[in-house]
């Protein structure tokens, strides 16, 4: 989520900017990543439903498979988020310098607060996608393994009532050494009636299985539809941004006019900006969460599959599942029903909603502390109404 555009009185200390933002991002994505990993559990393909309850989840993961298969894959997905995050945000720093510096190379439509910081925005964040797909990717694919594991406890038997955490759907191997799970539920691969054995595969293995089948395709797996997830987000969360932020602005000095007579109004001036930040930045992820929560969907299926080549009893290789977005999307709606488009929303939302204004907050600060005044003489070739015009936020 691009944070605001650069005053053209500074200049970003870019060595700074890294380091800080480094520091700073990784302790909140650790604090929320057991809600990520609940769901990915509750987005995935699973042969038994997964409860809607965050907390149910979280316990169940917990009590089968111990606190560590809650932190599963955060290790890898921690680096690759807080490398892209802050790509992303210098991207759309260094661009928006640039443009300044150039005086919107004459494109009276990017002068606009609105136009500038969504096409910059959403470049930044098209951009940033495809360094960020691999860890998504192996981070994913590292959470299923060990937080959706049949786990610790007694193997559960077959049955059709609901279970917070399924077995995982992986589909009987050709490879030396594997043995098949304790469990004996079913288990299929689309186009195709046979039984398949679940077994027990270290994730390392998978992933090395899975490589080797698709070469470096396996680490983009998922990148058109990661793309498609993030674009209709970026194109919902700028407008209700922007809206938002007007609304804070104006509910501020609102509340500042009816203290009139204070000698020291609240909220004070400089936390205006602190709020403004947050509020809008929530809205703004909501917003953004409901209208892309579709695609979001789309895009785990496919990361998440361990598309390893399955075989029947006599070994007769079987037809891997299909990886294409429109395939997978009809799989869901045909299968599952429109609202399982929506499952992990809720989980979802609580990463984006307080993330979305703690982003800002920390760049924000990030900024201030790394950007450097610019020479008296550089700013006297800056025009009195830029320099005196504030951020577009």
């Amino acid at each position: 989520m691009p944070p605001p555009a650069l005053d053209p009185s500074k200049k970003i200390d870019f060595s700074k900017y890294y380091f800080y933002g480094t520091v700073l991002n990784v302790p909140p994505i650790l604090l929320m990543y057991p809600v990520r990993t609940v769901r990915l559990l509750q987005q995935r393909k699973s042969s038994v439903p997964v409860s809607s309850s965050i907390y149910t989840v979280l316990k169940d993961v917990h009590q089968k498979n111990g606190f560590r298969a809650l932190y599963a894959g955060a290790t890898v997905f921690s680096l690759g988020l807080t490398t892209t995050k802050i790509l992303q945000f210098a991207t759309y720093d260094y661009l928006a310098q640039k443009t300044k510096e150039n005086d919107y190379f004459k494109v009276d439509l990017l002068r606009d607060p609105k136009v500038l910081s969504g096409a910059l925005g959403t470049f930044s964040a098209v951009v940033t996608t495809f360094f960020a797909v691999p860890f998504d990717m192996i981070s994913q694919q590292i959470t299923i393994a060990k937080a959706g594991a049949q786990g610790k406890v007694v193997p559960a038997p077959v049955s059709t009532t609901a279970a917070s955490v399924a077995p995982p759907l992986v589909p009987e191997a050709v490879v030396a050494g594997s043995t098949a799970s304790a469990t004996k539920a079913p288990l299929h691969v689309q186009g195709s009636f046979e039984r398949l054995r679940p077994v027990e595969m270290p994730i390392s293995e998978s992933l090395k299985l899975q490589f080797k089948q698709e070469g470096f395709r396996f680490l983009f797996r998922g990148y058109v539809a990661t793309l498609m997830s993030t674009i209709p987000f970026f194109a919902a969360y700028f407008p209700a941004y922007e809206v938002t932020r007007v609304w804070v602005k104006d509910g501020i000095q609102y509340v500042r006019s009816l203290q009139s007579n204070s000698e020291t109004p609240f909220p004070p001036p400089e936390v205006h900006q602190l709020i403004i930040s947050a509020v809008a930045g929530s809205m703004a992820a909501f917003v953004g969460v409901l209208i892309s929560s579709p695609s979001d969907m789309v895009k785990t299926r496919i990361q998440t599959e361990q598309r390893l080549q399955p075989t029947n009893g006599s070994g007769v290789k079987l037809p891997l599942p299909s990886l294409k977005w429109k395939d997978v999307f009809m799989e869901i709606w045909k299968n599952e029903g429109f609202m399982k488009f929506f499952a992990g929303t809720r989980a979802r939302a609580i990463l984006s909603v307080p993330g979305g204004a703690l982003n800002f907050v920390i760049f924000d600060f990030v900024r201030s502390i790394s950007a450097s005044k610019q020479t008296s003489a550089s700013l006297s070739q800056v025009p009195l109404s830029e320099r005196n015009k504030k951020a577009l936020y």
